[in-house]
């Protein structure tokens, strides 16, 4: 945080001063006939063909987002049944691990998000001339909750517009990540990678205008984020893919089958929280399906390659695969990626998520620290995952995964990663 400030009733003047410019067919012959016996009519098994995902290009094309975005927030007290009677200190004070001692859910404040540029909010964008709040804050993340610098969730409510047709609007910090622009470059990378699905950035300059506590209206400098799109149901629509599939977004599960947690919602011992500690829920609830494929996974008697061909896409697992190698996103033995399926097919996929970790190695050395271990570089990293352990026992898994990774070997050149990091410079 700086010293530089902003007067909240300028940017309103602003812009209030802107705005004051500104037929059936007859059957009787055919009942008169035989009637000529119908072959039998073959169908396709939908689950017997994997479908490859495939992002939509033009998504990106939309909007720049090779710059930075500059957004105020004016945060205030809302009222105790939302959860929003909360001042500002108290949300940046609290991790999740306070939240989860405390045995309440996250504190919120309401928000008023208006993005704009350098100079203050700009017509056209959400919540542009508007006073009253028009969204809901709180603290996003886990680990990163623990920071001083937090990462922000702000929830535009319903009717309340949207920003790049997206509601939920996550900003991360970063903290612990020095270049602060790696997650970026991730998504910037995977846009180029076919057999991988991205999310849309944008980097962005936060400033808040605390109201909470008292009257204020001065903004204040919280430097840069990086806005990643929500994985939910709205980007699962807009980037092609099934908004009423199943999405769980994978906190700590390493696909064993946990018996005593992973049960349907109608099970008389079913415990969603301990459930999503695990697999946070996104989508669809009904969890058969994925009890299904735990079994079938997690049973020694079935060959991998059978269960690969029938639960699994083997591009998009390698793919993924390879990429957390060759950038060395180590964090990702059991968590930082969602797992995602079509409502009518069998077939799960692995989608990109936090990629704040990738490439530090060398500025790890540099630093004499290092927070990884050896065995974390490489296959090795994964052999504690139920589906990798086995999947690398495939000599056919292992020869695809090879040739994943020569592929993207030849893609991640030095030369491309140099123009990328001296553009984010």
């Amino acid at each position: 945080m700086t010293d530089r400030m902003i007067s909240r009733r300028r940017l309103i003047e602003a812009a209030a001063g802107t705005l004051l410019l500104s037929g059936c067919s007859s059957q009787d012959e055919s009942s008169t006939k035989k009637t000529k016996k119908q072959d039998k009519i073959k169908k396709a098994d939908a689950s017997s063909e994997i479908k490859h995902l495939r992002d939509k290009d033009e998504l990106y094309e939309v909007y720049d987002d090779s710059g930075i975005v500059c957004m105020y927030l004016t945060v205030s007290r809302g009222n105790s049944s939302e959860n929003t009677d909360h001042s500002w200190t108290e949300i940046n004070t609290y991790s999740v691990y306070d939240y989860a001692d405390m045995g309440v859910t996250r504190y919120q404040v309401m928000g008023l998000l208006q993005p704009g540029d350098d100079k203050g909010p700009v017509a056209g964008e959400v919540g542009y001339g508007e006073e009253a709040p028009n969204a809901t804050v709180q603290v996003r993340g886990q680990t990163s909750s623990t920071y001083t610098q937090k990462n922000y969730k702000v929830e535009l409510k319903k009717g309340k517009g949207t920003w790049r047709q997206q509601r939920a609007i996550a900003l991360n910090k970063h903290m612990g990540e020095g270049m602060r622009f790696r997650n970026k470059m991730a998504y910037d990378l995977i846009r180029g990678i076919p057999q991988m699905m991205g999310l849309r950035t944008q980097f962005v300059h936060l400033w808040v205008c605390d109201q909470t506590e008292k009257s204020n209206d001065t903004f204040e400098d919280y430097g840069l984020f990086t806005q990643v799109e929500q994985l939910n149901k709205t980007a699962l629509k807009a980037h092609g893919l099934d908004k009423s599939g199943h999405l769980y977004k994978v906190n700590s599960f390493d696909f064993h089958r946990f018996e005593d947690t992973i049960k349907l919602t109608d099970d008389p011992d079913y415990n969603q929280t301990a459930f999503e500690g695990m697999l946070e829920i996104k989508g669809d609830s009904d969890h058969t399906k994925l009890i299904e494929m735990l079994h079938a996974l997690n049973d020694d008697t079935q060959k991998i390659d059978d269960v690969l061909d029938t639960y699994f896409d083997t591009e998009n697992l390698v793919y993924w695969m390879a990429f957390q190698i060759l950038t060395g996103n180590c964090d990702t033995q059991n968590r930082n990626c969602y797992l995602y399926s079509p409502l009518n097919s069998k077939v799960w996929y692995i989608l990109d998520w936090d990629n704040d970790g990738m490439l530090r190695k060398f500025e790890l050395s540099l630093t004499g620290f290092s927070d990884y271990a050896s065995w974390e570089r490489g296959v090795s990293n994964y052999w504690g995952n139920v589906l990798f352990n086995r999947a690398l026992r495939s000599k056919s898994f292992r020869s695809e995964l090879d040739s994943a990774v020569k592929d993207l070997r030849s893609y991640l050149t030095e030369e491309r990663l140099s123009k990328m990091v001296e553009h984010y410079r």
